[in-house]
């Protein structure tokens, strides 16, 4: 781990990036003169000032730091490094993390969309996070509120792997209601991030770790977007790296449908409405999963399976055939019990399982 020395003497990325990309080893830098260093690579006396620091850091005491934090880092240059992520534009010099960096070698999908889901957003997201978990594709997202949380949590529950990309240090929780995710993902899956223990939730870093959920990704799956916004970064940020975009269709008169819907209409992203969709684009075998209802009364059963989709009461009464007084009972304790959720306009819908 001799490269981390240059980051904890704070050279910039840009100037690792191209020593890097220049030397084999660390050491090797030291094999040119500074009058060298100033032509082939128009260092300027600072710059080679820190250079020379650098060797005299302990940079065991430097990793043990951090593994106080239990946080790791690994270089560009390191055999772990994900492969993906290598292989875009601007690759972060270093990453830290906690958890199995190994996740980002399985089969990866980014999943991103706006901070204010609406309904039918938090509904589609957690259908195809479970539809896609099931056949064990690994999530990545960034770990904010709304679609992100979704996601995460969705994959946990279905006892997936999940990959959280953040904008601040590892050490420094935002947002902070999701202090709970943000453990579990560190524990189960892999949370990271290029920045500096330390570093605060700046907005610029938002836009920035964006280009590391397309790195870690096969595709990016937008679910819901306003006309502008950073789902529609991160989707532009995967065409360019050559990544398969999609998006699911909205509502036309939902604000939080535009951006998804012009991505489709601007043929950008591929329409998807299910989890095999995505398998099917990348020849990824689908895991059928028998649906386990087991605990529920045969009334609630057939409640269930007619939950399909969306319906209200007076459609229940016809479908069932039980009494209202009864059914609305019966839904209240299935909505407690996390099978079904109400939505707007009186109607359910089953929950993902």
């Amino acid at each position: 781990m001799d490269w981390y020395r240059l980051r904890v003497v704070d050279i910039k990325d840009n100037i690792i990036f191209r020593l890097m990309s220049s030397f084999e080893r660390y050491q090797d830098i030291f094999k040119l003169s500074e009058e060298q260093l100033k032509i082939y690579f128009k260092l300027d006396e600072i710059t080679i000032s820190l250079l020379q620091k650098s060797k005299n850091i302990d940079i065991e005491k430097e990793i043990k730091f951090l593994e106080k934090n239990r946080v790791k880092v690994i270089s560009l240059k390191d055999k772990d490094y994900p492969v993906g992520l290598k292989n875009i534009s601007h690759p972060p010099v270093f990453l830290y993390y906690r958890g199995d960096i190994n996740l980002a070698k399985e089969n990866t999908i980014g999943v991103v969309g706006t901070r204010q889901a609406s309904s039918y957003g938090k509904r589609a997201c957690e259908k195809i996070t479970s539809e896609l978990v099931n056949s064990k594709v690994v999530t990545v997202s960034g770990l904010a509120s709304g679609i992100d949380t979704i996601c995460h949590k969705t994959t946990l529950e279905k006892n997936g792997k999940t990959i959280a990309v953040v904008g601040s240090g590892l050490d420094i929780i935002y947002p902070r209601e999701n202090r709970k995710y943000w453990e579990e993902i560190g524990e189960k899956g892999l949370i990271i991030s290029e920045y500096p223990l330390g570093t605060e939730p700046l907005a610029y870093n938002f836009p920035m770790r964006n280009r590391i959920i397309v790195g870690l990704s096969r595709g990016i799956l937008v679910v819901e977007s306003k006309e502008r916004g950073g789902s529609l970064i991160t989707a532009s940020l995967a065409l360019d790296e050559g990544r398969d975009v999609f998006a699911i269709p909205g509502d036309i008169n939902s604000p939080v449908s535009i951006g998804t819907n012009n991505l489709i209409k601007d043929s950008k992203a591929k329409l998807v409405t299910c989890g095999e969709d995505i398998l099917d684009e990348f020849g990824w075998k689908k895991i059928d999963k028998e649906e386990t209802i087991l605990g529920l009364s045969d009334d609630e059963a057939k409640i269930y399976n007619s939950l399909v989709r969306e319906k209200n009461l007076d459609e229940l009464v016809i479908i069932t055939g039980i009494k209202p007084k009864t059914l609305l009972a019966i839904l209240m304790n299935m909505e407690i019990n996390g099978y079904i959720s109400s939505v707007s306009g009186g109607k359910y819908i089953r929950k993902a399982r």
